[in-house]
């Protein structure tokens, strides 16, 4: 699987910041040694700011880690302006924006482990998976 740019989910990002061991963190462990491009927009970068300052992640937060985390995201990404929402596609409206995001970004995939993005299996081609599954292709694809 040849893989140049990837949109992110916040729900593995948040996975990966507080399990350091867990498959989101391998995930963007791999994305990073690999120099994949982290596709991002305002929309889907204002999600994950805000979730990771809900009080149910209090116990997890580091802040200067975190800060840091952020600071270099920004850094790191490959930004594309909001291009609307893929209005209507996924049953959370608030997943649109990922899926406009792929397809504005050219993604080769999206990794998500959110079901409703999920089930959606691919968007206008582009396949939806979640960190196993894309790690289980890297692997595959490894001479």
């Amino acid at each position: 699987m040849k893989v140049e740019r990837l949109v992110i989910d916040t729900n593995v990002w948040i996975s990966a910041l507080i399990s350091p061991i867990g498959t989101a963190r391998h995930l963007v462990d791999a994305v990073l040694d690999r120099g994949i491009d982290i596709l991002m927009s305002e929309s889907t970068f204002g999600e994950l700011s805000s979730r990771l300052d809900r009080p149910k992640f209090e116990r997890y937060r580091e802040p200067e880690a975190w800060n840091l985390f952020l600071s270099e995201l920004v850094e790191l990404a490959l930004w594309h302006e909001d291009a609307g929402s893929a209005a209507g596609i996924s049953r959370d409206a608030d997943d649109d924006k990922f899926l406009a995001l792929a397809v504005t970004g050219q993604a080769d995939a999206i990794i998500s482990g959110d079901s409703d993005l999920l089930e959606l299996v691919t968007h206008e081609g582009i396949p939806i998976l979640t960190p196993a599954q894309f790690l289980q292709r890297l692997r595959e694809s490894e001479p």
